[in-house]
Parts: C-alpha cells; structure tokens; sequence
C-alpha cells in the first residue's frame, strides 16, 4: 500500500466530500485483515467499518473523472491553521464574534456559522458559547462546531415563537 496507516482520532476526507473521524483499528474475525472503524463528523455518529486496503485504495479514475483526490479516503490537512495563517486570522476572528453577537435569533447564528466555517477557531467558538451559556466537552474545533450547530437547531425548534 505505501500509505501512513490511520491513526485513532485522525480526521479523513472522503473523495465526495464527507469528513469522518477514525475511532480504532481491528481485525476482522472472518478473514483476518485489518479495518478501520470510523464516524461521521456532521454530527449524526453514524460508526462504519472498512477494510484498510479499501480505505486506503486509489480510485477508480475512469469512474470519478471529476473527483478531487487521488485516493478514496485522504488525511485531511487543515491549511488555513498553520501557524502564519493563525496569526493572520487572529484580528478577523474578532470581527467575527462581533458579527456573531450581533445576531438576533438562532437560524441567523446556524447560517451564520455555516457561511464563515473556514474562519471559525477554537477562540471563536469559545465566545459564542459562552454568549449562549453553552457548555461543552468536545475535543476539537470540528466536535465543537459541530456541538454547537446542534445546541443552535435545537433552541431554534424549541423556542420558535407560537404561531
């Protein structure tokens, strides 16, 4: 194969887009070879298993003429948060958190979040929670949008004014 082997807590991109976090390797127990156990990060916690050689395969370039990747699935590498991207970023982060506590009802904030995803950090989410009183545990800045899209659905379904 040739490929670095999938570590646990890695995030890989699939070629049609969807991100999914790698929860362990194992075995199968009917043939012997190695999988790779995996989950959605949108948030629904979908948990899949795949055989590493399939994971890890090309594709099919005759089939996907129009895919973006070499491989199936892709470590995913996060540019804009090298550490001169950061630095640029930190000023606009401000603004937006400024922008963000403007906003006046939570289908604003959903979309709001959305359209600005490539510029949210750690330090972005961290005010926006607290300005919601919402509090969470999550371990990265991907798990930690993605709490806090859900918390926002939900006071939006919940707290949608009486027809």
């Amino acid at each position: 194969m040739g490929r670095r082997t999938p570590r646990k807590g890695d995030i890989y991109r699939h070629f049609k887009g969807k991100k999914y976090r790698i929860l362990d390797l194992a075995v199968c127990t009917e043939t012997g070879e190695d999988m790779v156990i995996f989950e959605t990060t949108d948030g629904t916690r979908r948990v899949y298993a795949s055989f590493m050689e399939s994971f890890l395969s090309a594709l099919d370039a005759g089939k996907y003429p129009h895919a973006d990747q070499k491989y199936r699935f892709e470590l995913w590498r996060d540019d804009r948060m090298s550490p001169s991207a950061a630095l640029k970023k930190h000023g606009n982060t401000t603004s937006l958190i400024l922008e963000f506590l403007d906003l006046d009802d939570h289908e604003r904030r959903i979309r709001f979040l959305q359209k600005h995803r490539a510029q949210i950090d750690s330090r972005f989410l961290t005010a926006a929670a607290e300005s919601l009183g919402f509090t969470d545990n999550s371990d990265t800045v991907e798990e930690r949008y993605d709490a806090l899209i859900r918390f926002l659905k939900t006071k939006a379904k919940y707290e949608a004014a009486p027809h």
